[in-house]
């Protein structure tokens, strides 16, 4: 989230509540909260005002229309700093969710957001969500092809500065394979990677772990599949409907080897 350092207390009491009511979903809260904003940081005050305009509902054209403006002139008016860099993500995202554009235009308006600054937080931001697009939005190209255009997106989604995001990367890169019905080394390997990274979230980390092992399965790698069937059991509740079915296969492995 973008740093409030240097602001006076007042300043920074409704730049935080802002971005903590956003992060909440709370978005009429937040935009009352970057409402109090002074005018001399307008350009913070309006990014905050734009993203909690494009999320309270109803998200009519009027509201849309107006984010975009702020956006805009947050971008135009200021430096390449954090909050441009956000601004363009959010632009891009207006483009994506809120306007009936050509795949071409979205993709355009992605790619503008990572190329201001590929290293940057929001850059990896907008590039997960351009591999979505990539990877289920682009029937011009084949299966392949879609698979490979998104992974080439991996150096920026797949940075570890934003792990959940890089996580969620490299799942919907496995999982986009395994919906093409393409069950390879390479989907075991992008499970792994996001195993690596390690969500915060449990239930997403075991899910990996059932994830790796069912697919190593499906490709005989039996001892993988036992390695991570048995990191699935571990931290899994027995509880988890998936548990028993998982007991069974990892059974079904180790009497076959015997």
């Amino acid at each position: 989230m973008l740093t409030t350092t240097g602001f006076t207390a007042a300043q920074e009491t409704n730049l935080d509540a802002g971005w903590g009511y956003l992060a909440r979903y709370l978005y009429r809260d937040a935009g009352e909260a970057f409402a109090k904003v002074p005018a001399s940081d307008w350009r913070l005050r309006d990014l905050g005002r734009a993203a909690s305009l494009l999320n309270e509902p109803p998200v009519t054209k009027g509201s849309i229309g107006s984010a975009e403006s702020m956006l805009r002139e947050v971008i135009a008016q200021g430096p390449r700093d954090d909050t441009t860099l956000y601004a363009q993500y959010l632009i891009a995202r207006i483009v994506h969710m809120h306007q009936d554009r050509p795949v071409a235009e979205v993709e355009a308006a992605y790619r503008a957001a990572i190329d201001l600054e590929p290293t940057s937080p929001a850059a990896q931001v907008a590039a997960s969500h351009l591999a979505l697009v990539l990877l289920y939005q682009r029937p011009d190209l084949s299966v392949a092809e879609r698979l490979a255009v998104a992974a080439e997106l991996e150096l920026v989604a797949g940075n570890r500065q934003l792990p959940e995001v890089a996580v969620a990367y490299y799942r919907s890169l496995a999982e986009a394979s395994l919906f093409y019905e393409i069950e390879s080394e390479q989907v075991v390997t992008w499970l792994q990677q996001a195993h690596q990274v390690r969500s915060g979230d449990q239930l997403i980390q075991i899910s990996l772990s059932l994830q790796i092992a069912e697919v190593s399965r499906a490709l005989g790698r039996r001892d993988r599949a036992l390695t991570y069937y048995r990191e699935f059991l571990a931290t899994a509740v027995p509880t988890d409907q998936r548990y028993y079915t998982a007991k069974l296969r990892m059974q079904g492995l180790e009497e076959a080897a015997r």
